[in-house]
């Protein structure tokens, strides 16, 4: 026997072509699986479609804000007089923190109704689906007799609701009565308080206030009193406030909600209820100052008056003095120097009534002060050799002025806040108000539906992969090539017609049963068994026969032709068909060959030595009777067991009667001496034996026959499966010329193939 020819085979793992797919073969998988692909991508578009249609709509309101610059300080003090605390924050980003405040967010979260959550007890799925159905204001009927549960229609508002701590952020059931009237109920179903829509309800600590209520008798809703921090981040959630642009001032406030009215209420609540924080803090902040500067005012104009009064006493004792140019430089920076001094000192003490001696805004002032006073004593000592008169009068004449411009400043910055305070508006401005959105922002149904669309083909791609990879069996015949080098002769598609042939003859042969007599096993004490086997008397049930232009057969042709061309080295004229596992199709494939072989004007004899469960017999309408078991038993002879098909040519050795121990008759001596004789008789033998992986029948008769060929079903046999298969045909010593693919369902990728096969046996059959 040649085994040379699977010496070089990698049984052991994939071969060195074992990779992953090319390009190539990944389009030509997702062409042979279109309509997969394509039936989860429609499924998944349609849920999502369904998912946007339960899903409730989105809308979104804003508002732009305008926040101006403020003053430096109160006093209108220059760069050097200003307060620096560390890194000064931008004004924009105080303001954003300042709308997102508290302060701000809770007298609109209490006028809408955010503290207390209120929905409607429905089925999952069905409730949400009655809902869509409904109409506001109209209560449905309930489903399936459910009527604790809200089918669509149901209108509730809860004006405000007043628990004890311990039952804050706890559901509560509202169970809707007769009349307009409800109950409240605790977790554990015990009634809090009982009222009717529109009037006030209290029971001890618990307060409720319902002004609307339009709903079944014997509906529930679930209410929970929610507490300040969890009622403001529930609120905050559907709150955004950024800046439109990078220091631009202008901030856009923006809330969503279920509701369009709604969403355009809150959003100008939030602007105006920020605008009116503002003014109230601006207003406060002037009231403060504005009074700080009346207390400053008669202490200035006393000091104002006091230093007039100097300055003109020395005049006039002095006599009047034309100041010099060295006199003039003096007085005018003292004045500076001195107008510098006592305006950081006024904000000095204004600062201590908010800070303490040793905070940073007090430190920074007494910083200035020194830098200022030590400047001064340098400018002072430049002029120390000026005549005493001249620099008498000029500090006089500085003093009178500096005085005079402080308290001229003050007294016009008592007037601008006094006109400031009584104005309506601060430093913020609402540039554009919220208006009732007309569209939802989500769900975007073009852009779920498109999403969906490309998510679902990327499901079916993935789904098509690992099924292919992980829970089907083998459906490409490449991989036997490039994994265990054995060549694949062809793939046969699966055949309509022949499955219409073992419809028809199971149906003409119901009820016929052909029980064969039972054959003792050889060896002393063994007992034989009985095996009743039905088979249909019906006519032919060879599709090479009664379908001889089917691509199945024309398949099987070119099967025929590729096992002459690759074992014409070799003078062995048997072929044993054998497969992995029951059902790959090896009968069908032996006796469909061994016709078509007949037809080459060959004697060919077809034996079947499945002596387990045989049936090639059944397909020439034959019995299993006087058989090889027989024959290998002695108690026929070959001229008795060998019988004619009716095919010309062709010859069948039927399984024979099924023994109890067909291995040990293929065991046999007397096996071998028939297969040789057989080979001296007929120009080619085809056997058929049982699957390799079931029993071992076929790796004896592979061993004592010629070449073998494995019959593999698409989609049937696992990787694994086939790797064993081989492996133990190998070790068993049979010469594998090559594998044959059966039922392989004709994929998209090669309808054009086929097509050009069937055009052209028909145009030929019709020819002819």
């Amino acid at each position: 026997m040649n085994t040379s020819s699977i010496d070089a085979r990698h049984l052991g793992g994939p071969g060195p072509h074992d990779s992953s797919p090319d390009v190539r073969e990944v389009l030509r998988l997702l062409s042979d699986h279109l309509w997969t692909v394509i039936a989860i991508a429609a499924g998944t578009v349609v849920l999502a479609a369904a998912v946007v249609f339960l899903m409730k709509p989105t809308y979104s309101a804003n508002v732009l804000v305008r926040v101006e610059a403020q003053d430096p300080n109160a006093f209108g003090i220059a760069q050097q007089g200003e307060i620096v605390v560390g890194q000064k924050p931008l004004a924009t980003d105080a303001e954003i923190a300042m709308m997102q405040s508290r302060r701000v967010l809770e007298p609109v979260m209490r006028q809408f109704g955010y503290e207390v959550s209120v929905t409607p007890r429905k089925v999952p799925v069905l409730g949400t689906i009655a809902e869509k159905l409904a109409s506001p204001g109209k209560p449905s009927r309930p489903w399936f007799g459910l009527d604790a549960f809200a089918w669509g229609g149901e209108r509730i508002h809860i004006e405000s609701v007043h628990v004890p701590y311990t039952l804050e952020n706890n559901r509560l059931r509202l169970r809707v009565l007769e009349n307009g009237r409800y109950v409240l109920l605790d977790p554990d179903g015990n009634a809090l308080l009982t009222g009717s829509a529109g009037a006030p309800a209290a029971d001890g600590p618990v307060s409720m206030l319902v002004t609307q209520l339009d709903a079944r008798p014997g509906t529930e809703f679930y209410v929970t009193p929610l507490n300040e921090v969890n009622a403001i981040k529930r609120f905050s959630k559907d709150l955004k406030v950024v800046e439109k642009g990078k220091e631009t001032g202008v901030v856009q406030i923006t809330f969503e909600s279920s509701d369009a009215a709604t969403a355009a209420n809150v959003a100008n609540a939030i602007a105006q209820g920020y605008v009116a924080a503002t003014v109230t803090q601006r207003r406060s902040n002037d009231s403060k100052t504005l009074d700080f500067i009346n207390q400053e005012l008669p202490r200035l104009r006393d000091e104002l008056k006091q230093a007039e009064a100097r300055l003109t006493d020395y005049r006039a004792k002095a006599g009047s003095l034309q100041p010099t140019a060295e006199s003039q430089s003096y007085l005018q920076g003292g004045i500076d120097f001195q107008r510098q001094i006592a305006t950081l000192q006024l904000q000095r003490t204004q600062l201590l009534q908010h800070f303490q001696p040793g905070s940073p805004p007090v430190q920074n002032i007494d910083q200035q002060l020194a830098q200022l006073n030590a400047q001064k004593a340098q400018f002072d000592a430049r002029f120390n050799s000026m005549p005493e008169s001249e620099r008498t009068s000029a500090d006089l004449t500085r003093s009178a002025k500096v005085a005079e411009s402080i308290y001229v400043a003050m007294v016009n910055k008592a007037e601008e806040l006094t006109v400031r305070r009584g104005a309506t508006t601060g430093d913020v401005h609402i540039v554009d108000g919220a208006v009732r959105p007309a569209d939802p922002v989500s769900p975007d149904v073009p852009l779920v539906l498109g999403a969906s669309g490309g998510v679902g083909l990327m499901l079916g791609s993935l789904y098509v992969f690992t099924r292919r990879r992980l829970f089907t069996g083998v459906t490409d015949p490449r991989f036997v090539e490039r994994s265990m080098s054995v060549p694949v002769f062809g793939s046969i598609l699966y055949s309509a017609q022949q499955a219409r042939l073992d419809r028809s003859a199971s149906a003409a042969g119901a009820g016929a049963v052909v029980a064969e007599p039972a054959m003792p096993l050889l060896g002393p004490g063994r007992e034989g068994r009985a095996d009743p086997v039905a088979w249909p008397p019906a006519a032919q049930r060879l599709l090479a026969r009664s379908f001889p232009q089917d691509p199945s057969v024309e398949a099987l042709r070119g099967v025929r032709t590729a096992l002459h061309l690759n074992v014409q080295e070799t003078s062995d004229n048997m072929i044993v068909v054998t497969g992995p596992t029951p059902g790959t199709g090896k009968s069908f494939l032996a006796a469909n060959l061994a016709v078509l072989e007949a037809e080459t004007a060959r004697r060919v004899l077809l034996v079947d030595a499945d002596m387990r469960c045989g049936r090639i017999a059944s397909l020439f309408d034959q019995p299993n009777a006087d058989g090889l078991s027989e024959l290998l038993a002695g108690r026929l002879k070959i001229n008795q067991a060998i019988r004619q098909t009716g095919v010309p040519g062709l010859s069948l050795l039927s399984c024979g009667r099924y023994p109890g121990n067909p291995s040990e008759l293929l065991m046999m001596p007397h096996f071998r001496s028939l297969l040789e004789e057989f080979k001296q008789r007929f120009d080619l033998v085809i056997v058929d034996t049982p699957p390799l992986l079931a029993v071992s029948d076929a790796a004896i008769v592979s061993h004592r026959a010629g070449k073998t060929v494995l019959v593999l079903r698409s989609g049937t046999q696992t990787e694994a499966e086939i790797e064993e298969t081989v492996t133990k045909l190998e070790r068993a010593g049979a010469w594998v010329v090559g594998a044959v693919f059966n039922a392989v369902p004709l994929r998209r990728s090669e309808r054009r193939s086929y097509s050009y096969m069937s055009v052209y046996s028909n145009h030929n059959h019709v020819a002819a």
